[in-house]
């Protein structure tokens, strides 16, 4: 695959990589353009990759902040290019005759001449016949072939399904966290073939006689759910798991006399977790005096469908209610002699069913829960439960009854869940938080929200509530310090805008920014311009025409430049801001990682996009150069993280890619049994570098293959931290 015009590539990268070896700790990395290339500009970029090309050119460019290079990939002929895309670590591009994707994991291509035409490549969303994932793309055509670029491997692999029999004319396509799916529909009532690739064996699996995509608008994690029924005497549950890469399924059946049950959950802005997804389903037989339940739940971390059966009066009981979240699923029921809620939980880590009481009151759907990916909160006439489903413990809230109290709404997010109680006759609320790192449930009390209700929005690191009252209150919530802070804003009404542990409220002619790292709010007295102004760790806009402000989450610090042109557009990544002057004629680069604005005055005549920010990089583009932007360091915000020693962690290995060694750091808040081991890809041990009990504190340990006589192949690799029930696993890069 990789040996296509395989002379003219490796002279033509080969001289590039010296030419710009003087250039790598610039700022801005331009590259000449051919003048053969013309058409419009395609251009797209993912976290640290960046791709380039014109619709008609006989190249691509790519751009990774790894290794601070452009890379110029010929195609020996001229090519109409159809589409380009990016997306975390892979880069993707096609024309009529070849797929090519680039990985910044290894920092290299592949390229490869394509059977047939593209299926459905003008659908929406996951219906396309094309996509690109942090670390994979895919492409399927009409030759029965399924494509997919694999960025750990840096290499397209290729299954041919075979001929679909009664092949319908309405398909899906994605690419998720660990893997990508293609389900191809069959006409009438017939069974959909199931296709999917794992990241994690890197290998293909298919089930012929499969199902439909469980929840059409939702990306399943660590696998997926389908179904398919005969409409008549039998429904059937397909489980894929990317761990497995195997297909599993169940069958119930269908009746009068058969109620089915399933697992259902709210549409949320997050994502809950990004490793697993459980799924739950069964059914009832039975008559009114009697009834037989049988439960199967899913968890594609396991590739397993686990069994629970039950029986039980409908004159006592009432039927369950199952809800699920993340890495679990709740199934509800009451007793009509008190309306006492009790719940069965299923721990999708480790395939448990367990029942148990609640102390929840209230008849139907008086009793709710709200699940997030570790953790649920259930909601009763007056009581609270929340469950933490990472070491199975229960937190209770129990109040007197009080028909003046009413409960104002919460979310759950991956490891914690926010729930308000509301008093209709005072000016109070008091807003509880249950995080399951911490295991620890609080509350604070503010004023009430208006009528028209509070404004929520939150991230998996962090939330803001704005209440309002005669003191207008935001209540601020750090996931990470577990700490509750409550602000007073100025005026009455605000704003609030949210981006993994930042969230910023903001005012006519004001802002508060709160750093859920640090705990700390940042007030600045200047209206903020653009939209997004906030990256994963970064907030970048300008305070006036001729001033760029920016606040680093890495560094804590805030930054200004002045300018000598009016700033007339602003782009953001996650770690780089991006300003630009009118007509684009000249740009200011901003670091997160230095606080450090570069300056670019641009050769040549803008293309339309003039420029577009990515997550560590940006490029500019003009009809002769194309410009990148490096911040120099990328290695993640975890790294500089500030924490207390209030919950176990493990930070990202530094230098990440390293050659020859690397240090992993990791902290513990109690004395523990701590392992740390070093994995291969395929799984395989290759060294443990702690195995003893440690008190609690701050740890540092240096890994370097040679030190125990292995020699392993540059690519990645992976680290685990186990101390007490804390379990971490983090990916590192070796270059060599």
């Amino acid at each position: 695959m990789k040996n296509l015009i395989s002379t003219i590539i490796v002279f033509t990268v080969h001289l590039f990589f010296v030419h710009n070896s003087l250039a790598q700790q610039m700022a801005w990395i331009e590259e000449d353009l051919p003048q053969t290339m013309s058409g419009s500009a395609l251009a797209n970029r993912g976290d640290d990759v960046l791709v380039f090309t014109r619709n008609y050119a006989d190249v691509i460019f790519f751009f990774d902040t790894r290794i601070n290079t452009w890379t110029e990939v010929p195609l020996g002929a001229q090519q109409t290019f159809k589409k380009v895309l990016a997306a975390g670590n892979t880069a993707f591009a096609y024309t009529d005759d070849y797929i090519i994707a680039y990985s910044s994991i290894l920092s290299q291509w592949d390229t490869l001449r394509y059977e047939g035409n593209v299926i459905d490549p003008n659908g929406v969303s996951i219906h396309k016949g094309y996509g690109c994932a942090e670390k994979l793309a895919y492409f399927i055509t009409d030759a029965n072939i399924f494509y997919v670029f694999d960025s750990e491997l840096a290499e397209w692999q290729s299954y041919n399904y075979g001929s679909v029999t009664n092949a319908g004319t309405y398909h899906k396509f994605w690419a998720a966290d660990n893997y990508a799916g293609a389900i191809l529909g069959r006409n009438g009532n017939d069974f959909a073939k199931n296709i999917a690739y794992s990241l994690v064996t890197h290998s293909f699996a298919e089930l012929d006689q499969g199902g439909w995509y469980h929840y059409p608008d939702n990306i399943m994690n660590g696998g997926y759910v389908a179904w398919w029924t005969d409409a008549v005497s039998w429904y059937s549950y397909f489980g894929y798991s990317a761990t497995t890469n195997q297909f599993t399924s169940v069958t119930f059946p269908s009746g009068y006399n058969v109620g089915l049950i399933e697992a259902w959950i709210d549409h949320t802005s997050f994502p809950l977790l990004e490793d697993i997804y459980v799924f739950t389903c069964g059914y009832v037989v039975g008559d009114q005096f009697n009834r037989d339940a049988t439960v199967r739940s899913y968890s594609t971390k396991t590739g397993t469908w686990y069994s629970h059966q039950y029986s039980y009066n409908p004159s006592d009981i009432s039927g369950t209610s199952w809800k699920r979240g993340g890495s679990f699923s709740v199934g509800d029921y009451y007793h009509n002699s008190d309306l006492s809620h009790s719940v069965w939980k299923f721990y999708g880590n480790s395939g448990i069913h367990i029942g148990e009481y609640t102390g929840l009151f209230g008849a139907g759907s008086q009793v709710y829960f709200i699940c997030g990916g570790k953790v649920a909160v259930g909601v009763g006439d007056d009581n609270l439960w929340f469950h933490n489903f990472e070491n199975a413990t229960t937190k209770n809230e129990y109040h007197p009854p009080n028909p003046d109290v009413f409960y104002g709404g919460g979310i759950g997010a991956e490891n914690y869940c926010i729930i308000a109680r509301i008093n209709s006759t005072s000016d109070t609320m008091r807003v509880f938080f249950f995080n399951s790192n911490t295991n620890k449930l609080q509350s604070v009390q503010s004023h009430k929200p208006s009528p028209t209700g509070p404004t929520i929005i939150a991230t998996p690191r962090v939330c803001g509530y704005r209440a309002g009252g005669p003191n207008n209150e935001v209540i601020f919530y750090s996931e990470e310090k577990d700490t509750i802070v409550i602000y007073n804003a100025p005026e009455s009404y605000g704003s609030l805008s949210a981006n993994n542990f930042l969230i910023a409220h903001t005012l006519g002619s004001s802002f508060t920014l709160f750093d859920a790292n640090t705990s700390q709010l940042h007030e600045k007295n200047f209206q903020i311009v653009g939209s997004p102004f906030l990256g994963d760790s970064l907030l970048f806009t300008k305070s006036g025409d001729y001033e760029l402000v920016a606040y680093s989450g890495i560094t804590k610090n805030w930054t200004t430049q002045q300018t000598d042109q009016i700033i007339n557009a602003m782009h953001i990544g996650d770690e780089i801001g991006i300003g630009a002057s009118v007509n684009f004629e000249k740009y200011w680069g901003y670091s997160a990682y230095n606080d450090t604005y570069y300056e670019l005055v641009p050769e040549g005549n803008w293309l339309s996009p003039a420029s577009m920010a990515g997550g560590k990089t940006a490029i500019v583009m003009r009809t002769n150069k194309i410009y990148a932007f490096s911040p120099g360091v990328v290695n993640s915000i975890e790294d500089n993280s500030i924490n207390s020693i209030i919950n176990f962690s493990l930070s990202q290995n530094y230098p990440n890619p390293f050659n020859p060694s690397t240090k992993i750091s990791y902290r513990i808040p109690v004395s523990s049994n701590v392992t740390l081991k070093i994995y291969d890809i395929l799984g395989n041990e290759i060294a443990t570098l702690v195995n003893e009990e440690k008190s609690a504190g701050e740890y540092e340990v240096e890994f370097n293959p040679s030190s125990i006589n292995y020699h392993p192949a540059s690519g990645v690799y992976f680290y685990q931290l186990k101390a007490g029930d804390f379990i971490k696993t983090k990916k590192m890069m070796l270059l060599k």
